[in-house]
């Protein structure tokens, strides 16, 4: 049966509602605090470099526009036809990724090819190769003659596409991205009913390949020697992390007033974009790092909400990806910025500077409210699990549904 079969059989038996408007108010809430906190973090260095505090302030007005014309678009398109046309999106996505290999020598930043850089133009193929994918897989993993707990015929295929955009994106080098696309695309498998015993082998493996690849690229590996010694007080931690924290530090549980961050004058590199959390936490404290840390867990949420009421596994497993891809992403920023994981270049999701990110997870977010949309019949969906002890688990017992 095709996504357009899917869709018909499925469309029988819905209703409509309102999009979930907690998800949509809580994601305006975080764009709020992206512009505010872009200005305060980047108007010294838009100063110094373009005489103009609020360049880099107008530049991302434009592309959080632009994003957001997306996102309501998006919400409008049955995410049936979103999923229809993944699988040219995604060889495009992955077509990309392979051409950054042979990008010229002008491309690399920081040791990396991350970027397609036409003029001002810079669009990062790792962000359309991250929802691609996933959009990819919730159309393959509901089609009716696959079957994830076939390694063969229905796991191994799925593992070839994972493995293609994770290995894409780990060469550039960009390993944490790798990583955290890697683990939502485990994430969906699992809800998606493949062996547990299968899934091990697969988290082993990608151990493996994850500490091989360290030990060939020279500044990955320094970057988790620094943070292991530094973790057991045999080193500092890395100049940013160490700016980080002191921005943390000064900011106490109150903040120091909004605008009056020290450290992002010139003293922490990328206060609006990797490390906007410690902006944050320097001007409103601790509170008001657990405000964002806040919202983002209402994100997940919701987004674990509308996975649980979607009226088909399509909608299920299009709802899972999305949510973990932005929960993973804003856990692995936090965790970086606090000094609680090695410093991975990952932005923080609808906070940090930066077009690419911002306009693929807003276009997630619109599919996810427009899956929102939709309520059914779901007793059409049985698991017809094995009898297996896990399978008595309530939680285990409902991933496939």
């Amino acid at each position: 049966m095709s996504l357009k079969d899917l869709k018909a059989s499925s469309t029988k038996r819905l209703q409509f509602s309102e999009i979930d408007l907690t998800l949509l108010t809580t994601v305006m809430v975080l764009l709020l605090f992206s512009i505010f906190f872009i200005y305060t973090a980047s108007s010294a260095r838009a100063e110094r470099l373009y005489e103009d505090s609020a360049f880099f302030l107008k530049r991302q007005l434009i592309r959080v526009a632009i994003a957001l014309v997306i996102m309501f678009f998006i919400v409008r398109v049955d995410y049936h036809r979103v999923l229809s046309y993944s699988p040219p999106a995604y060889w495009l996505a992955l077509a990309l990724l392979v051409f950054l290999l042979f990008a010229p020598e002008s491309w690399m930043i920081r040791g990396s090819r991350r970027w397609i850089m036409l003029g001002s133009l810079q669009f990062q193929p790792s962000e359309l190769a991250k929802y691609t994918l996933i959009f990819y897989l919730a159309g393959n993993l509901t089609k009716p003659d696959i079957d994830p707990e076939n390694f063969v015929d229905g796991l191994l295929p799925q593992l070839i596409l994972i493995g293609a955009v994770v290995l894409g994106v780990a060469l550039e080098p960009d390993l944490g991205t790798a990583l955290a696309i890697a683990t939502t695309a485990l994430i969906m498998l699992f809800v998606s009913g493949a062996k547990l015993g299968h899934l091990f082998f697969l988290v082993f493996g990608a151990v493996l390949s994850a500490v091989s690849m360290l030990w060939r690229v020279a500044y990955q590996r320094g970057r988790v020697e620094t943070f292991i010694e530094s973790m057991f007080g045999n080193a500092e931690p890395a100049w940013q992390v160490r700016q980080s924290l002191i921005s943390l530090g000064n900011g106490g549980v109150f903040g120091v007033g909004l605008g009056q961050s020290k450290q992002k004058l010139l003293f922490l590199p990328d206060p609006f974009t990797d490390f906007i959390m410690a902006i944050v936490g320097e001007e409103l404290g601790l509170l008001g790092t657990l405000m964002v840390i806040l919202l983002f867990f209402i994100i997940i949420w919701r987004g674990f909400h509308i996975a649980h009421r979607a009226p088909d596994r399509a909608g299920k497993l299009t709802a899972i990806g999305v949510t973990s891809a932005i929960g993973l992403y804003a856990l692995v920023n936090t965790g970086v910025v606090t000094h609680l994981l090695p410093t991975t270049g990952i932005p923080l999701p609808f906070v940090s500077y930066g077009g690419s990110a911002l306009m693929m997870n807003l276009f997630g977010i619109g599919v996810l409210l427009n899956i929102s949309q939709y309520t059914g019949n779901r007793s059409a969906h049985k698991n017809n699990m094995k009898m297996i002890p896990l399978a008595t688990v309530p939680w285990f017992r409902d991933r496939k549904r």
